[in-house]
């Protein structure tokens, strides 16, 4: 007979929570949930008990019946013996997950024919765990489940697997685990083949279990969360950077939006194209505990407000919502583009030139406002007419969407600056609608005031670093919409307009953001680790760990496959030329340089070549400063 056995713990079946001893930080929160005192005495006890009785048992292996029976009795008397080992099966049961690549295997072995048993060094009984396993789907008819505690022997010491070969005598074994010494070194000691199975932590995972003492429970339970959510929906390194970094960053953010909404009596929020797409993705998951409040997504972009904006077209409004409120530095051709129109159309309708195709300094940006905006321009009351056409549909899509009917509403944003803000509030605000309330998960030190409608930030100015910006707007807020360039009329009403050939389309980032956020929220929901520090605690600490790019085992490869911004690659792997150019000269290669020279030098070099990336950046800023006076 062939044998395949299998290791069950961290190979066939996976702790949500991670590490065995959040099992009893769980179940003293089940035993007493408004007794503090009561769960850390709970918490230290069970810790110690499995150790404590097998004082008591000694000659054989220890039982969760061993356990209680010895211990609790006298120190949880509000509970027998019964009920606590009632109470910790459910929280094992509760936690356990299958893993699907081993899951895999196993079908794969039985279609080949070969006998399947599971193998566990453990205190809970064969029944318990073989009830967990068919629920799981992994074991079926009569196959066999071989526990030290039941057997009185252990993988560790090699006799488990003596006790498997007595009762089922296989002529050829396998057996995978995921332990080096009981699963690997044991097993081939008794001559089986043996496979090790990698379900350790990440090395992110790791770091969030030991970092903070305040919530060391608490964030170690959120890193097994993580590593359930990595493993169990493909394991691969779009899912990794999903469930260790965009997850964490994003689920405090959208409960911190419902907490708000609820307190200010917000009843509908709209969630804004496209950067906010994931945002309400996880919504949708937190809904249920959020009854009464809807949620809408709103196709925008400052592209297609603009020129409803600028209904009344004045330079003033126009700088408004420029960044720094100036156009120095931009490009001609880009500046006309955002208003409907190219140097062609102005030298041949309106007899408007540009003798600069950049706006280089105070002179050229007066020259440029003035020929658009002054009142005797001919091209103004063109601009007039179209911004009048524009915001026309604009408002046919607001009132289509609600924005008109007076509901109590918010609108969800990533951030920094706020001219969403700025133009959506002045487009209500002269169409005689009410200001509407923004919610940012962060903004920049120069954000725009009140003066263009309130808003809540969940990181606070000094709290996040402005070197995240850049890759939370191009992977953690990945979209398969297409940028709105407008709104035409519909069968349905009014729809939004794409550049020709662009439409909705999924890939590989999307997906893996969306089912590791779903799962890890729908997860910390049901764990009650629900607590606002706690969640800005683990949402700061994982972020701090993607802008370090320390970890050996963060694979920035899926960085590559984010879209251009402002026609630079995102990440790439640099040329030698390239990568002397970042690190000697500050010259931009790529969107996210520090990425594409971790990707180019691997994580060995990284820190010394991002460490001579700082020094020269010091350098040239000393030389610059010292040149100015």
């Amino acid at each position: 007979m062939n044998l395949a056995s299998f290791d069950i713990f961290d190979t066939v079946l996976l702790r949500k929570c991670g590490k065995p001893t959040n099992i009893f930080y769980l179940l003293a929160h089940r035993l007493y949930p408004g007794d503090e005192g009561k769960r850390e005495c709970f918490i230290t006890w069970r810790q110690n008990a499995e150790r404590n009785a097998s004082h008591h048992t000694k000659g054989r292996e220890t039982t969760i019946a061993d356990i209680y029976t010895n211990n609790g009795e006298d120190n949880f008397q509000e509970y027998t013996p019964a009920q606590l080992i009632e109470a910790e099966k459910q929280i094992e049961s509760d936690n356990l997950i299958a893993n699907p690549a081993i899951k895999a295997i196993i079908e794969q072995c039985r279609a080949e024919g070969k006998k399947i048993c599971f193998i566990s060094d453990m205190y809970l009984d064969s029944e318990f765990l073989a009830s967990v396993l068919r629920r799981e789907g992994c074991l079926q008819n009569d196959e066999k489940v071989f526990v030290s505690c039941e057997a009185g022997a252990r993988k560790s010491t090699g006799t488990l697997y003596d006790k498997v070969r007595e009762q089922l005598s296989p002529t050829q074994w396998e057996h995978y685990g995921d332990n080096a010494v009981s699963d690997i070194k044991k097993a081939k000691e008794k001559g089986i083949k043996a496979h090790y199975v990698n379900t350790a932590f990440t090395e992110s995972e790791k770091d969030l279990s030991q970092r903070n003492r305040r919530f060391g429970y608490e964030l170690s339970c959120l890193a097994g969360l993580q590593r359930a959510a990595r493993i169990t929906h493909g394991n691969d390194a779009y899912t990794a950077l999903a469930a260790d970094f965009v997850a964490p960053a994003y689920i405090p953010y959208v409960r911190f939006i419902f907490e708000k909404a609820k307190e200010q009596n917000i009843k509908r929020l709209y969630f804004l194209s496209r950067d906010s797409y994931i945002l309400q993705k996880i919504a949708e998951q937190m809904q249920g505990e959020f009854p009464g409040i809807e949620l809408k997504y709103l196709f925008v972009s400052r592209k297609a407000l603009l020129l409803p904006y600028m209904q009344q077209p004045t330079a003033e409004k126009f700088l408004a919502v420029q960044d720094k409120q100036t156009i120095i530095g931009k490009s001609t051709e880009e500046l006309l583009k955002s208003l409907g129109t190219t140097r062609e159309k102005l030298e041949e309708e309106y007899q408007t030139s540009f003798n600069y195709s950049k706006i280089g300094n105070r002179e050229e940006e007066q020259d440029f406002l003035y020929k658009i905006f002054d009142e005797k321009s001919d091209f103004l009351s063109h601009l007039q007419k179209a911004a009048t056409e524009k915001r026309t549909m604009l408002n046919a899509y607001f009132e289509q969407e609600g924005l008109f009917d007076g509901t109590a509403s918010a609108m969800v944003d990533v951030g920094w600056l706020g001219t969403t803000r700025l133009m959506i509030n002045s487009i209500l605000k002269e169409e005689g609608q009410k200001e509407t309330l923004f919610f940012y998960y962060g903004v920049r030190g120069d954000v725009l005031g009140t003066e263009h409608g309130d808003f809540f930030t969940y990181f606070d100015t000094q709290e996040l670093s402005t070197a995240i910006t850049t890759l939370i707007e191009n992977y953690f807020s990945a979209s398969p919409y297409p940028t709105t360039i407008g709104y035409e009329k519909a069968q349905s009403g009014v729809a939004p307009m794409f550049k020709q050939g662009e439409m909705y389309k999924k890939n590989k980032i999307v997906s893996a953001n969306i089912l590791a956020s779903k799962f890890l929220a729908k997860e910390i929901a049901q764990n009650n680790l629900v607590q606002p520090n706690l969640l800005k605690t683990w949402s700061k600490t994982t972020t701090e760990d993607i802008l370090s790019l320390k970890q050996k085992d963060i694979d920035v490869t899926p960085l590559c496959d984010c879209e251009a911004f402002d026609g630079t690659p995102f990440v790439k792997r640099l040329t030698c030329k390239e990568l002397l150019r970042v690190m000697l000269f500050g010259g931009r290669c790529t969107a996210y340089d520090k990425a594409s020279v971790r990707l180019t030098v691997g994580y060995r070099l990284f820190p010394a070549v991002w460490a001579i990336c700082k020094v020269t950046g010091r350098i040239r800023r000393f030389l610059y400063l010292k040149l100015r006076q």
